[in-house]
């Protein structure tokens, strides 16, 4: 684990008085629609584009509701929330079971908010946040929204840590793993194989961790004199059926990749659906690595190799930091980063010269 601290150059502003009609002038829409985006049983009767409009001026204003005195729902100095994209993710559930467990070991409890990848949901999770002041906020979903939350939790001092992304911009405490290093030994690994049709399953860069893991896996494709023309990048959006539908399309194309690298757990379940249901023998015809450890990986056949996080542990550390945060707010904020273990198993193994023969058939 390394860990690495630096002055952000964002400050925690004062909570300022902005009325409903301040933010309706900005946005230019009437009081009744702030009234309605502003208050979550309502917010869904409004259209995504103009609560956004919404969102971004009472941001811009620096307007944060406070709930509290109408309904005292937290003890803020006893709460912890945290924010994740999609709670049926292995990768999420495990995290969050780390978090709860350590935030009980400091007298906290914990609140989970799933935004199911929505950035409407997350902007609406990260305010209500702000609004019901909890004690701090460890985020785990990173979208275009992020930022305006971001804001709204730093307007009335609420400390923020991110996992599994980093935001060098913001007054935050990140907790992540060695993506692009871990990426870019998956990939020598299959290079060592003697694989040179390498398509990697990547996402769409909300967040760092998955534009790190890109760059890893072409980092080491262009030291090994891969060109552009030998290797494939397939973007989905990191659920299992995009694996699935974009694995079909690399396996019946003439050029067709002898390895394959996926870049999260959800698009491995629908990498090897496919593999399946095509019949494709692994590792003989095809070599999978996986980032993230699947459920179920020891039992599959062959086993899975993956690049395995160590997400308790990261769970644990980043509730520590938040505490460590609340007692002492002007201590510079921390970069931590721990280390990803690659693990091989079945999965992998040479490239086989009659199907790399078939290349271009």
């Amino acid at each position: 684990m390394k860990r690495v601290t630096f002055p952000r150059c964002l400050a925690r502003g004062a909570v300022k008085i902005i009325k409903i009609k301040d933010i309706a002038e900005r946005a230019g829409v009437s009081a009744a629609t702030v009234s309605r985006v502003l208050s979550p049983e309502g917010s869904a009767r409004v259209s995504p584009e103009t609560s956004r409009k919404v969102f971004e001026a009472s941001a811009n204003l620096g307007y944060e509701p406070n709930n509290l005195p109408a309904k005292m729902r937290f003890n803020r100095s006893k709460v912890i929330g945290i924010v994740v994209s999609d709670i049926e993710n292995p990768f999420f559930t495990t995290l969050i079971r780390a978090c709860e467990s350590e935030a009980h070991e400091h007298g906290y409890r914990l609140i989970v908010v799933n935004t199911d990848e929505d950035e409407n949901k997350e902007l609406i999770a990260l305010k209500s946040l702000a609004s019901e002041r909890v004690a701090g906020v460890i985020l785990a979903s990173i979208g275009a929204s992020s930022s305006l939350g971001l804001v709204s939790l730093s307007n009335v001092g609420i400390p923020v840590v991110t996992v599994d992304n980093s935001l060098p911009d913001w007054d935050v405490d990140s907790v992540v793993t060695n993506n692009r290093a871990a990426s870019r030994a998956a990939t020598e690994h299959l290079l060592g194989l003697g694989h040179r049709r390498i398509a990697m399953i990547t996402g769409p860069s909300r967040g760092s961790s998955i534009h790190e893991r890109t760059e890893g896996f072409l980092s080491a494709l262009r030291e090994a004199g891969i060109g552009k023309d030998e290797f494939i990048i397939a973007e989905g959006d990191l659920r299992e059926e995009s694996g699935y539908l974009l694995t079909k399309g690399l396996l019946t194309r003439p050029d067709r990749p002898t390895a394959l690298f996926t870049v999260n757990n959800l698009t491995t379940m629908g990498v090897l659906r496919a593999v399946r249901e095509l019949e494709v023998e692994v590792p003989d015809q095809l070599s999978i690595i996986a980032f993230d450890d699947i459920p179920l990986a020891l039992v599959l056949e062959p086993p899975q190799s993956v690049i395995a996080q160590p997400l308790r542990e990261i769970g644990a550390y980043a509730v520590r930091q938040l505490v460590s945060r609340l007692a002492d707010p002007d201590a510079p904020c921390a970069l931590t980063v721990f280390d990803s273990t690659l693990t091989l198993r079945g999965s992998t193994g040479a490239v086989s010269d009659s199907f790399a023969a078939t290349w271009g058939e």
